[in-house]
């Protein structure tokens, strides 16, 4: 066994020893309590003792003076406290908290008795309690026996006194001597010595018992004490030979080697431990030989983190930066001096992915190589050239005088890879497309600044190849505020805050009104109600604008069911978009619509613009003519303001034109409107199609319309757009003007 194992050993057999040494300490202090605790016993038992049989004593000499104060004086009083006091020992009555010497001084003090305490107890039980041996207990026994006779010769006494109030005074007098010589002759006395003698016999046997009780226990205490003091004794010596011990196992003191360990665990650079010779096998030299692995791990941890770090900031192919070393360089850049103009490129080789298909991805490799390494050739002091994987670079111009400075550090980048590149045998010719953005801007940041190139990059990529792209901040922000509405939009659709307007439409020589046109309106919680004005131009050529269209034509469709089970009987005209209609899905989706209640057809007029047949007249005609069969009408809107082609009115089946409210708001002031309306008018008539007058916005315009010709029309003048709820309250209301009535369409 080597030195440390056997201190080690000798270390853990002291240790055990102390354990024990220390557990026959506890426990000879216990004992030595316990004996302590013995002797308070037995002297407590001695005392209780002599108090029960003074008790008795006492309580005997009381009834004595009781009685014969009675006797002698007649006194009811001192009866009173004679039968309190054999209540009291019998256990009938509670016990005062002072016995001793109570009732003479009651008849001193008067009726100031003390209170009683505890619940009743007779005095024979608290001597039984008490835990005499049965020896004492024989004698207090004769003792109580000889005061309960010594009792019936004064209760003899106190009768013959009472029985002398009835007699004459002579005989009174004899008799309650009579009852005195009871209390004082000798029969008495041989009764009062008959309680004395078993008490004084009983005291003797308690003081012996109790003082061998007492004197036994003092005796083991002694010995305890001594045992203990010599375990005391014992257990210092074994601790010191154990802190020795300890010391020699670990090499020097606990509080140095405390010392070695904290600047061991802690961050700073420690010096190395100096170990003795004869210490080498010691906690201490255990210490030191694992604070030189520990530094032998440190240097290989600082090697690994090193290359982790060169593997985590550097592409493994081409030794150029990678993304994380770029986007650190370049917010580095932009924190140091925020006010330095720098650029970023982001290029991308052109049909690289051709490289790799036709000659393999280990070709591919070497060409990137190449590449890096000629881009490398082209890097000023501050600037950096990164890998982000493929064939896509990214370029930090750090710093520049102008942008036109950084425009030409591009172009000569794109120059080096358009040259040729030699592997394998091979000549490969490239080119590359790349997107350039600059900074200072406000509020951007690094990453942001690597999607404008990214998206600059793309744009260049549309264009051609060899090309580079410069970023647009301000097409970029109308760019974000278009798609920011776009999502706007999309949750208005989630939350269902669109809602249908309806607007009447009338005949104004008869005032019947004729149908309604549905118009969404959206009810922004921030902005209130928004007229289509406000959002429909955000949703042309978007798949958003389907989703609301497809929205707007089933709400419309299911309110016209609800008002027909109403008896409510009014065409409904819809508006559809370009979009919409040559959705592929229209006409299915339509003819869902109307499965369940297909009545509904003959009310549902959709409303198109001239625009949504420009690019295939014949199939969105033939669209329409499918539609048709299903029961729908079609109507053209704001028709005059696009090509008013005849080809529409001829091909198209349509039931209606509606003219553009520009034609009819500016009536009553320009007349260079009259000639057009009239040819619309005209047109219509042809072609036998309803026309339907938009914009009536006064009582004047519905007049001069009246005259032209014109029956049907809609606008203000008649009704502003309304919920659907507000429109049953419109429609008993309605009366045309007077004016209209009176005049007959021309």
């Amino acid at each position: 066994m080597s030195g440390a194992g056997q201190q080690l050993s000798r270390l853990k057999l002291y240790f055990r020893q102390t354990i024990w040494l220390l557990l026959a300490f506890v426990g000879s202090f216990f004992w030595y309590v316990r004996s302590e605790q013995l002797i308070d016993e037995a002297n407590q038992q001695r005392l209780v003792s002599f108090f029960l049989a003074d008790e008795l004593r006492q309580t005997s000499d009381d009834l004595t003076r009781m009685v014969r104060s009675y006797v002698a004086t007649g006194n009811p009083q001192y009866k009173d406290y004679f039968r309190e006091i054999i209540a009291i020992r019998d256990g009938k009555a509670p016990r005062p908290q002072d016995y001793h010497r109570l009732y003479w001084d009651l008849v001193v003090a008067g009726s100031n008795k003390p209170k009683a305490y505890g619940p009743p107890a007779a005095l024979l039980s608290l001597m039984q309690q008490a835990g005499f041996t049965e020896q004492e207990f024989d004698r207090l026994a004769k003792a109580k026996a000889a005061s309960d006779d010594l009792t019936a010769i004064e209760f003899q006494a106190m009768q013959q006194a009472e029985d002398a109030a009835a007699l004459p005074l002579a005989l009174q007098l004899q008799t309650r001597q009579s009852a005195l010589d009871l209390l004082f002759d000798d029969n008495y006395h041989l009764a009062k010595a008959g309680i004395m003698q078993p008490i004084e016999e009983f005291y003797l046997l308690v003081d012996n018992r109790t003082a061998a009780q007492v004197a036994q226990a003092m005796f083991v205490a002694d010995l305890l004490r001594a045992l203990f003091i010599a375990i005391a004794c014992a257990l210092f010596l074994l601790v010191w030979r154990v802190q020795r011990q300890f010391h020699a196992v670990l090499g020097t003191s606990l509080a140095d080697l405390y010392k070695h360990i904290s600047v061991l665990g802690s961050a700073k650079d420690s010096a190395l431990i100096e170990v003795a010779p004869d210490k080498q096998d010691t906690v201490l030299g255990w210490l030191a030989r694992t604070q030189q692995r520990l530094l032998q791990l440190d240097d290989t941890r600082r090697m690994a983190q090193h290359r982790l770090e060169h593997l985590a900031h550097y592409d493994g192919l081409t030794g150029l930066a990678n993304r994380l070393l770029l986007l650190e360089s370049l917010q580095q850049a932009m924190d140091q001096q925020p006010q330095a103009l720098l650029g970023l490129a982001y290029l991308d080789i052109d049909g690289f992915k051709s490289i790799n298909d036709h000659h393999g991805h280990q070709l591919g490799d070497r060409v990137l190589v190449q590449l890096a390494q000629r881009l490398s050739h082209l890097q000023r002091p501050k600037d950096l050239i990164a890998r982000f994987g493929g064939d896509e670079f990214v370029v930090l111009l750090y710093p520049l005088d102008t942008e036109q400075q950084g425009a030409v550090l591009l172009q000569r980048l794109l120059s080096e890879i358009s040259l040729p590149v030699y592997v394998e045998g091979l000549e490969l010719r490239l080119s590359a497309c790349a997107g350039l953005t600059f900074y200072p801007q406000p509020g951007v940041q690094a990453d942001q600044l690597l999607r404008q190139a990214d998206q600059a990059m793309y744009q260049a990529k549309q264009g051609g190849k060899n090309r580079y792209h410069r970023f647009d901040a301000a097409q970029e922000q109308q760019l974000r505020g278009y798609h920011h509405q776009l999502e706007q939009i999309r949750q208005a659709l989630e939350l269902q805050q669109f809602e249908l307007f309806y607007q009447p439409k009338v005949n104004m020589a008869t005032g019947e009104v004729t149908g309604l046109e549905a118009l969404v309106r959206w009810q922004d919680p921030k902005r209130g109600l928004l007229s289509p004005a406000a959002f429909l131009p955000v949703l042309e050529q978007h798949s958003l604008g389907i989703k609301l269209g497809q929205w707007v034509l089933a709400a419309a469709v299911r309110q016209l069911g609800l008002w027909l089970r109403r008896g409510i009987r009014l065409p409904v005209s819809i508006n559809i978009s370009a979009n919409h209609l040559q959705h592929a899905d229209f006409e299915k989706d339509l003819a869902a619509l109307l499965a369940p209640n297909p009545q509904l057809a003959q009310y549902i007029e959709l409303e198109i613009l001239e625009s949504s047949a420009l690019d295939d007249i014949s199939t969105v005609s033939n669209l329409m003519s499918k539609c048709s069969a299903l029961g729908v009408r079609f109507a053209l809107d704001d028709f005059g303001t696009g090509y008013s082609s005849l080809s529409y009115l001829k091909r198209l089946p349509l039931h209606s034109v509606k003219v553009d409210q520009s034609f009819v708001r500016d009536l009553l002031v320009d007349d260079d409107d009259v000639p057009i309306l009239q040819g619309i008018l005209a047109l219509s008539r042809a072609f036998d199609m309803q026309v339907i007058a938009e914009g009536v916005e006064t009582e004047g315009h519905g007049c001069k319309l009246l005259q032209m010709g014109y029956q049907h029309a809609q606008g203000y003048a008649i009704a502003r757009p309304m919920p659907a709820a507000a429109l049953l309250n419109w429609l008993p209301q309605w009366q045309p003007p007077a004016s209209w009535l009176a005049l007959t369409p021309a």
